[in-house]
């Protein structure tokens, strides 16, 4: 009997099974907690990008509209807020939000000043595993502000539109054809600058266009029924590379003779904008990497860089996301009605001068 205890405890057959069922519900666990750590990561930059948009859009309409009651205002930066984190929800499991809107103002030299704080707490539910430790949900808080004031005059800025008019750009999206579209969202907002700026001395604007190189430009004027003419005409097809065209922006209003004429019409050193826009990815990743650097040097130069994805892929995206000057500047337009809500949003955020994120 003694032998036989003596070789059973020697024996070394089925160590590995149960090494395994030792094991293996810790690395279930450890990956089931890595994956609820990357998606509340993922959640909170979206509803970040969320709280200040809507920040920045509430508080530019209050400057815009001195009427607009503040109880209008916080249901308008609700609705507004709902639209940014709708198209969100089913990327999350059980994904729910609670925002919360203060508006406050004050008065500066005869200026009234509206402060917008919008608060939010987003909560989804964990993964099965982790469940299993006894907690169901994670939740993460964001917090978007921004101020804006009434009496701001006009201030002289030059902007240049690059747009994507690849292939795809003729394909249908809620019954249109993308690319009808993006001449609409266009027209939005050059109808603002030309209500801010009716005598023409202002405001400088010009565009670019791409699909496999860049394939046309009408150069920055102060004329934008120029720039509406060049981008009604724009047909849909090639491939996809930005670089070229960007390129083209940056130096348009990043140009000495573009400050000098501004300071010979109006005295002013100009606001630079671009506004970078595709509906896919760029064709091959070096076209990404060449873009990033051109964003990369423009913003270090001081130009804003507003983008807009329109139904775009995960890598269209994520370039976009990169170039964009702030969260605030980065729209990700999922619908017709969206792209037209941010080229018009843009439209009254440069016009306006006068709002701006505050964190």
């Amino acid at each position: 009997m003694m032998k036989k205890i003596a070789d059973l405890l020697r024996n070394k057959n089925g160590n590995f099974a149960m090494l395994a069922g030792l094991t293996i519900p810790v690395v279930f666990i450890a990956g089931s907690l890595a994956v609820d750590t990357t998606n509340a990561m993922s959640m909170k930059v979206r509803l970040q990008n969320a709280v200040d948009s809507a920040a920045l859009a509430t508080s530019t309409r209050l400057a815009q509209e001195e009427d607009l009651s503040l109880e209008d205002a916080k249901a308008f930066a609700v609705t507004f807020l709902q639209g940014q984190v709708e198209e969100d929800m089913p990327v999350f499991t059980d994904m729910s939000v609670k925002p919360t809107v203060e508006i406050t103002t004050a008065e500066d030299n005869g200026a009234t000043i509206w402060r917008v704080a919008i608060s939010m707490t987003g909560t989804q539910a964990l993964t099965p595993m982790a469940r299993l430790m006894g907690k169901d949900s994670i939740s993460v808080g964001v917090l978007g502000k921004s101020e804006s004031a009434s009496g701001t005059t006009q201030g002289a800025f030059s902007m240049a539109l690059v747009l994507d008019r690849s292939g795809s750009m003729d394909w249908k999206l809620d019954g249109q054809r993308k690319i009808d579209v993006l001449k609409s969202a266009v027209d939005g907002l050059l109808t603002q600058i030309e209500t801010a700026d009716p005598s023409r001395t202002y405001v400088r604007i010009g565009a670019s266009s791409y699909s496999t190189y860049m394939t046309g430009s009408q150069k920055l004027t102060w004329k934008p029924s120029k720039t509406r003419d060049f981008v009604n005409a724009l047909p849909a097809s090639g491939g996809t590379d930005s670089t070229q065209a960007f390129s083209w922006a940056f130096d348009s209003v990043s140009a000495t003779k573009e400050l000098n004429k501004h300071m010979d019409k109006n005295g002013q050193e100009p606001v630079r904008y671009i506004v970078f826009m595709t509906d896919g990815d760029n064709n091959y990743s070096s076209a990404d990497s060449s873009t990033k650097i051109l964003c990369d040097k423009a913003k270090g130069e001081g130009v804003q860089v507003y983008t807009v994805a329109f139904a775009a892929p995960t890598r269209g995206k994520e370039l976009l996301s990169y170039c964009a000057t702030s969260s605030a500047h980065f729209f990700d337009a999922r619908s017709s009605v969206d792209l037209v809500a941010a080229f018009k949003s843009i439209g009254e955020q440069a016009s306006q001068v006068a709002s701006r994120l505050t964190q």
